[in-house]
């Protein structure tokens, strides 16, 4: 017996951070470095958590439409 009827997650299979929505793309000098625009990291001086375009899609994950 559950004590909330809570639907099951829907876990992104097969998406990765690199065609999601919220990935922001910052240039420095010759390299690139991506950004998760929802998660929150206290390490990086822009506030917000580095990602690799190969890393497995977040519950928070929306296809980009282009």
């Amino acid at each position: 017996m559950m004590l909330f009827d809570i639907p099951p997650l829907e876990i992104a299979k097969g998406k990765t951070c690199k065609t999601c929505e919220h990935i922001e793309r910052l240039a420095c000098g010759g390299s690139f470095f991506f950004y998760c625009g929802v998660r929150k990291s206290n390490l990086t001086a822009n506030k917000q958590l580095k990602v690799k375009c190969k890393t497995p899609a977040c519950l928070s994950y929306k296809q980009n439409t282009p």
